[in-house]
């Protein structure tokens, strides 16, 4: 398969997350493990908008403080001397992508946060980058490290690969990837000899 399009997830792939999210939780006060932005949407009014305020809190003080994945610019950047296009789609708000991407400068041809609805792993949010670039999602790669990642791909018909840090173990959602990887750099690895690196 010849990818054309490599879409990336933010945190957690690009950037090491440093959200701290069971200090968000325990603030937020959801004791569930439930979807934060899915949950905050079940609140009545008063209580959404104090949740919002306090993510988009959490979520800045993070962007501000999280560091780059090492190597990550550079690999965007071979992406594109190969002449692939690149694409940023991030569950996060879109202040927090700005900011991020103000301290660590890399280009995207589309950069999509949650407030260009729909969010990941709504199908259409990877499809309206795949139409606004003209390339079809056989031809698109999703990489990420959650299973919102997995599932967006699956459902548009993209293939996917999800990030494990070396020292963890494979998550139970893995199987729904098409390829698992340990570091960024192997994304060239896949796209040369696809057959030769792991599934999931």
């Amino acid at each position: 398969m010849k990818y054309e399009l490599i879409v990336f997830d933010m945190d957690g792939t690009l950037t090491l997350d440093a959200l701290d999210f069971e200090s968000l939780r325990q603030e937020l006060g959801l004791q569930m493990r439930h979807p934060i932005l899915e949950w905050i949407d079940t609140l009545d009014e008063e209580k959404r908008q104090e949740a919002w305020d306090t993510l988009l809190h959490h979520e800045a003080v993070a962007a501000e403080k999280c560091q780059l994945r090492p190597g990550a610019d550079t690999v965007v950047k071979r992406l594109r001397d190969r002449g692939l296009k690149t694409a940023l789609l991030s569950r996060n708000s879109q202040r927090s992508v700005e900011t991020v991407l103000r301290r660590y400068p890399m280009f995207f041809d589309r950069v999509a946060s949650r407030d260009q609805a729909p969010m990941k792993p709504a199908a259409e949010s990877i499809l309206k980058i795949c139409r606004a670039l003209q390339i079809s999602p056989d031809k698109t790669l999703m990489v990420g490290d959650y299973v919102f990642d997995l599932q967006v791909a699956n459902n548009a018909g993209t293939h996917s690969v999800l990030l494990v840090e070396p020292d963890d173990a494979i998550p139970d959602f893995a199987h729904q990837a098409n390829y698992v990887l340990r570091s960024l750099e192997d994304i060239e690895s896949l796209l040369d000899a696809p057959d030769n690196v792991a599934g999931a």
